[in-house]
């Protein structure tokens, strides 16, 4: 080939990347076609310009925190909101389009405000992807807007109302971002005599730790604490605010709480009373800027402990019962052959093999089981050797539920394990006590209870009423 005709396809090549340049740098979306390609999920910086003010929004380990000048250090932002932003956003088109040639005479971008636009908003996904807001379209709810080059879209200004707010209105306004169903431990302490409140969780059920030793409620602790972590901080102080003024220096209460997982715990310092809202107070949390104020604690603060303890036995699961004993309380003239029910091999039945005979059906010891697990005090009160003696509970009547771990002995008892006891007291004007395992304390029932003792027996009789 001749240097002339290398020369031309040379020239030829150059023309074409030429055109496809150009062509690139002047495409205009359509009407259809989203006005920013960006990508919820891998954005990782927002920010907002609006005057001469900038607030930036970050992502850091999973968590949107917002910055500004007017804030003394970065707080956590409101979740909802980016998500918001972020989804509006990357899914707005253009209602219109003016291409560079329509820009003339009376319509042009300083018509437009879009010369030196007062308002943008920048997204960082991997590229930094700017768009500038200008004056307001020929209808209600509409505003013009450009990419950098001189297309000028129309768009709808909803985007404007989500974008362009102040750094506090960007916030988060939950208290903390705990969550109740994480909780690994919650600790409230309150009053000038320093009441203390500990609930910690041991693998998937709660306890009590202080003042009291007991089992909690799970979902009265949840909804407790749900309460005292998500509550909605109404407004933000200034940075200077005293915080002695606020009683923060001498609080009412302080809450401290552990997500499972991590190592310090979130501290929550309630001050004073909010002068002329009584039912408003001063909050600091640990892990936000600034002191804020709080509405509706009142009921959380003076929980006691009764409402979050559990006011049902310990629950043990039937298919982990291998045998039943019934002891009956001892009577003057000596002590009575206990029930004992014995789960049959290979079988959902289960076989009365002392104090009685008969076979019990999976379907009648399932009943009596679960009346059994479902008792609820209607109270408690304290283990003493007194009440102890006047619930008479010096000889009860005692139901054993045992697991068998062993078959390797022929030797009676060996491999068992006592799941649960539960000594039930003597009824007296209507209610009786049971005493489970060694607890310090006393449930206290409704007399019907002692049906229980009688054991799945009885729901035998009861089927064939």
């Amino acid at each position: 080939m001749s240097w002339k005709g290398t020369l031309s396809l040379l020239i030829i090549a150059i023309a074409a990347l030429l055109f496809l340049f150009s062509s690139g740098r002047s495409h205009t979306r359509s009407p259809q076609e989203p006005l920013l390609d960006i990508h919820p999920e891998r954005v990782n910086t927002i920010t907002t310009r609006e005057g001469g003010g900038e607030i930036v929004l970050t992502r850091k380990g999973g968590t949107w925190m917002v910055e500004s000048p007017l804030l003394a250090r970065a707080d956590r932002a409101d979740p909802s909101k980016i998500r918001s932003l972020l989804e509006q956003t990357s899914g707005i088109t253009s209602l219109n389009i003016l291409h560079h040639s329509d820009l003339k005479g009376t319509v042009s971008l300083e018509s437009l405000d879009l010369k030196n636009p007062k308002r943008s908003l920048s997204f960082f996904d991997g590229a930094n992807k700017t768009v500038s807001f200008g004056a307001e379209g020929p209808a209600k709810g509409q505003l013009y807007a450009r990419m950098g080059d001189e297309t000028v879209y129309l768009i709808p200004s909803g985007i404007v109302q989500l974008a362009f707010q102040s750094a506090e209105e960007f916030r988060d306004h939950r208290l903390t971002s705990l969550d109740a169903d994480h909780l690994e431990e919650i600790n409230l302490i309150k009053g000038a005599a320093l009441q203390n409140l500990s609930l910690k969780k041991e693998g998937s059920d709660w306890h009590l730790t202080s003042p009291m030793s007991a089992r909690g409620n799970e979902e009265a602790i949840k909804k407790w604490a749900g309460s005292l972590l998500s509550a909605k901080i109404a407004h933000w102080l200034p940075q200077e605010s005293n915080p002695t003024a606020c009683g923060i220096d001498a609080p009412v209460a302080v809450i401290s709480a552990r997500e499972s997982g991590t190592t310090a715990p979130v501290t929550i310092t309630i001050g004073s009373v909010v002068p002329g809202s009584p039912d408003s107070l001063f909050v600091r949390c640990s892990d936000r800027p600034g002191i804020c104020i709080v509405p509706g604690l009142d009921s959380a603060l003076r929980v006691s402990p009764s409402a979050l303890r559990s006011r049902e036995p310990k629950q043990i699961r039937l298919d982990a019962v291998d045998r039943i004993e019934i002891h009956p309380a001892e009577q003057p003239w000596g002590s009575v052959s206990p029930m004992v029910v014995s789960r049959k091999k290979g079988s959902e039945d289960w076989e009365i093999i002392r104090g009685g005979s008969g076979i019990v059906q999976a379907p009648q010891m399932g009943a009596w089981f679960e009346k059994l697990q479902s008792l609820k005090a209607l109270s408690f009160e304290p283990a003493t050797p007194q009440k102890l003696e006047s619930s008479g509970l010096i000889h009860p009547t005692i139901i054993s539920l045992i697991a068998h771990l062993s078959e390797n002995t022929a030797e009676e008892g060996a491999g068992d394990l006592a799941l649960a006891e539960y000594s039930f007291g003597t009824p007296s004007a209507g209610v009786l006590a049971l005493r489970e395992g060694a607890s310090s304390d006393l449930m206290i029932l409704p007399e019907s209870a002692l049906e229980l003792t009688k054991g799945p027996e009885a729901e035998v009789d009861a089927s064939k009423r």
